[in-house]
């Protein structure tokens, strides 16, 4: 049963009264206090009231929070920092810069040396540098990762002290000796076109001289398989193809002048006008006066004495033919 408030003070009201009403009448104290609890009682009665039916709120169960396990905890291997540590290429004018974390554990416990950490960088150095010296520069990516993998692998070094292996592996070049391969690259390529290029001219020279201009035939041949048909300008070519031929075969070049080309030999008639002519000039000649002895020159002697052509030579190669 609950009462409410404005109950409670009705009926602290109604004893105060009752108690102050049996002072005023003088009743004794006992039937005071019996009337009073009587009067509460009834009050209680009359005003009992039922409580009020309140709707269940059905709370929401909280979700499950599953908390992830927490992270065992515990000390990594001793690690130390090494960079920038050159090391041999496959080249002997250029080397690698190497960086990377070596780590390492201890193999026997009660180890006695003052730095395990210099023992581990030792041994896994040497490791780099026997895998280092085996690689060619020009393949620097491809070296840092075959490095990587290999140095990754736990090693015991040569006392058996440690077993130390390598993360974070970085192999590159350094920028001047970058440069400079760079520019040895740029001359061997020019090298190699300069190479190839004169190859060439070699070959063709060689084709020029020992097919095209072997002889004044050929050359004439090749013309013509260049130019089809234009057969009236290879004749005219033909002395050029021959000069072209004996100067490229080393041999002396024959030239035949035009007043040799277009002279003609004489016929038999010519040769036996120019014959006696020459008969009739000797008979002149021995029938002729002597001159006067003041010295005078008449105009015969003139006419006499003025060349005539002689064909001698030509007649000779007539009849020697």
């Amino acid at each position: 049963m609950k009462l409410h408030r404005n109950s409670l003070l009705t009926a602290a009201a109604i004893v105060l009264v009752l108690y102050l009403v049996s002072l005023v009448i003088g009743l004794p104290g006992w039937s005071a206090v019996v009337l009073t609890v009587v009067l509460l009682v009834l009050l209680a009665v009359v005003w009992k009231q039922p409580d009020e039916p309140r709707p269940v709120v059905t709370k929401p169960a909280p979700p499950s929070v599953v908390l992830p396990d927490p992270d065992p905890v515990f000390s990594g291997p001793p690690s130390r920092t090494v960079s920038d540590v050159r090391l041999p290429s496959a080249s002997p004018d250029f080397q690698f810069s190497f960086s990377a974390v070596v780590q390492w554990s201890t193999v026997l416990s009660g180890s006695r040396h003052a730095d395990l950490g210099a023992v581990a960088v030792d041994a896994l150095l040497e490791r780099a540098r026997s895998l280092t010296a085996r690689q060619q520069v020009m393949e620097e990516s491809l070296n840092q990762h075959r490095l990587a993998a290999l140095l990754g692998e736990p090693a015991l070094d040569e006392k058996g002290l440690v077993r130390s292996w390598a993360t974070d592996v970085r192999l590159r070049l350094p920028d001047a000796d970058q440069k400079h391969l760079l520019q040895l690259a740029a001359l061997h390529r020019r090298e190699q076109t300069t190479l190839l290029e004169r190859r060439m001219e070699q070959d063709k020279r060689a084709y020029l001289k020992d097919d095209v201009f072997a002889t004044p035939g050929s050359a004439a041949v090749w013309w013509l398989v260049n130019h089809p048909g234009d057969v009236e300008t290879a004749l005219g070519l033909l002395d050029t193809l021959a000069e072209l031929s004996a100067a490229a075969n080393d041999l002396p070049i024959r030239r035949t002048s035009a007043e040799e080309i277009e002279r003609q030999r004489p016929t038999r008639a010519e040769l036996a006008f120019s014959t006696a002519v020459e008969d009739l000039t000797d008979l002149d000649d021995s029938e002729s006066p002597e001159p006067e002895q003041n010295g005078a020159k008449s105009p015969t002697d003139e006419s006499h004495q003025r060349p005539v052509p002689r064909h001698a030579p030509y007649r000779e190669q007539f009849y020697s033919e």
